[in-house]
């Protein structure tokens, strides 16, 4: 059995590991920027309002890491079911092949 697509098994393997490294920086680089922007808001626009404004900063930083996670992950796993959907296509394209010359040769 041949081996195809040599690249694409690297390229789902980095899609995965940098889709972790998104979630993981991501969430905790908007926590802290949220904090960072609520406490530079807190001392000019008022404190509720900058803390308000650092919340939703973190809250969307977050949501915006995790949809990217998972499009990352995602990429990569589809990435696998395309090469699985190939060889399973080249398995039956061999099986057919094998049975249609056994039927020439009975």
């Amino acid at each position: 059995m041949e081996k195809k697509y040599r690249f694409l098994p690297f390229a789902a393997r980095v899609l995965r590991i940098v889709g972790w490294i998104i979630l993981v920086v991501g969430v905790i680089g908007s926590i802290v920027y949220g904090i960072v922007m609520g406490s530079a808001a807190n001392g000019t626009a008022g404190g509720l309002a900058g803390g308000l404004t650092g919340f939703f900063i973190a809250v969307v930083g977050v949501i915006f890491s995790f949809l990217t996670w998972v499009f990352s992950l995602a990429s990569s796993e589809l990435i696998y079911l395309f090469m699985d959907v190939e060889e399973n296509t080249r398995n039956t394209a061999e099986g057919i092949a094998i049975i249609k010359e056994k039927s020439r040769q009975a």
